[in-house]
């Protein structure tokens, strides 16, 4: 990791909250440890993704199948890692996760879920994802879920940046980016 890891120590009194939050064993995880090096905004991070997780407008299965997918966009190991665990835990098969790198071909996707995957994708490669890929989604959701859809790849998609350019890495061997059951 490019910075050092963040202590308990380190945050201010009113912040230690934080902290105290995330710790696992005492620790934060890599990402949250590199981020407490600027405690206000891993709190304002924090903040931000806890909303998207509960109001995206997607069921957690959907999310976790968007949430990977940028992982993969992005060629992003942690963000991969970390939602592996928590797809499984929602539902997801390795088979579902493992499709996720050829989506387009692949037959387990549900209607909803490959019109999310490419509006996913079309965030990921533009500023401006063309209106066939908007419609496509709107087709299945109100426009609010295609608010949440957007700004949850964002987020992800600057969550892989800020992993890749501090070097951060999962805190237990990397699961692969094919895996198991």
């Amino acid at each position: 990791m490019r910075l050092p890891i963040a202590t308990r120590d380190s945050f201010p009194e009113n912040l230690k909250y934080i902290y105290d939050r995330n710790a696992r064993d005492g620790r934060l995880p890599n990402i949250f440890a590199a981020m407490g090096n600027n405690p206000e905004v891993l709190r304002a991070y924090l903040r931000l993704g806890n909303g998207l997780w509960t109001s995206c407008g997607l069921d957690v299965a959907t999310r976790e199948l968007a949430i990977l997918r940028t992982a993969i966009l992005h060629h992003s190991a942690y963000e991969w890692h970390q939602h592996v665990r928590i797809g499984k835990d929602a539902g997801l098969t390795a088979e579902r996760i493992n499709a996720l790198h050829h989506w387009r071909t692949a037959t387990v996707f549900s209607a909803l879920e490959r019109a999310v995957l490419g509006y996913v994708d079309a965030a990921a490669a533009s500023d401006h994802p063309p209106q066939l890929v908007h419609d496509e989604l709107a087709k299945h959701v109100p426009a609010g879920t295609i608010v949440g859809v957007n700004l949850l790849a964002g987020y992800y998609g600057m969550t892989a940046k800020f992993l890749g350019a501090m070097e951060v890495t999962p805190e237990e061997a990397f699961v692969g980016w094919q895996v198991a059951d």
